[in-house]
């Protein structure tokens, strides 16, 4: 499993910026490979959001980000906010 992490601090039109996340979120779920995405928007700061993707395998992340479905959305996306994208490695998980 792959395991990709978005960190966007909102610095335009909000509302914009969602509607464009929600764009390519469409787009990333009907690719082979995806498995879940959640979204998060900080408590303590509401322009600031984490999402949290996960794939089969980085492969396919990089081919369902390699399309226009997803490149010209984020170019504008992009243009109401800043990105701090990473892959993770999962290294411990708890549960009760």
């Amino acid at each position: 499993m792959f395991t990709f992490i978005n960190r966007f601090t909102v610095t335009g039109d909000a509302a914009e910026f969602r509607r464009l996340l929600g764009q390519i979120t469409a787009h990333m779920t009907a690719q082979p490979g995806f498995r879940s995405h959640r979204l998060y928007q900080s408590a303590r700061d509401e322009a600031v959001f984490t999402e949290i993707a996960e794939w089969d395998s980085a492969e396919d992340h990089q081919r369902a980000t390699a399309g226009k479905g997803f490149r010209e959305p984020v170019g504008e996306a992009m243009k109401h906010a800043t990105a701090e994208p990473a892959p993770f490695v999962l290294r411990a998980e708890h549960g009760a």
